[in-house]
């Protein structure tokens, strides 16, 4: 299953955009109303739970300095990834798109796919005034 979000221009220079969205505190603002819990679990790993919806774990994975950010399950259990995509618009506006993809099965896959299409879409629309 791969859900994205739509692109979303935020008026920031993709450098300082990168080191904000690198800094896991900042999912906390990103979140939804509807959050349940959200706690910080390292310098780069975080958890939170949306209202209904079981806690997710996520952990930075891999980074490209001003282009990328991978955060992905710790464990493989229920594996999946949350990317960030950064496209250098100009010297002050930064694209950006996230993007999710889990290997769930179809019954999962159909419980999940409004819940995080909802939560890409309420995190790109927050990343405009991060």
């Amino acid at each position: 299953m791969k859900i994205t979000s739509p692109p979303v221009q935020v008026l920031e220079r993709d450098t300082l955009l990168f080191k904000k969205l690198e800094n896991v505190s900042n999912f906390e603002y990103l979140m939804p109303n509807n959050l349940a819990h959200f706690s910080i679990r390292g310098t780069h790993s975080f958890s939170f739970a949306l209202k209904g919806m079981p806690e997710i774990f996520l952990e930075k994975k891999k980074s490209i300095p001003s282009i990328e950010l991978i955060y992905g399950a710790p464990e493989d259990k229920l594996p999946f990834i949350l990317s960030i995509q950064l496209n250098r618009i100009n010297e002050v506006v930064t694209q950006i798109i996230y993007t999710f993809e889990g290997n769930f099965n179809p019954v999962i896959s159909m419980m999940v796919k409004a819940p995080i299409t909802k939560l890409l879409e309420t995190m790109a629309e927050k990343t405009k005034s991060l």
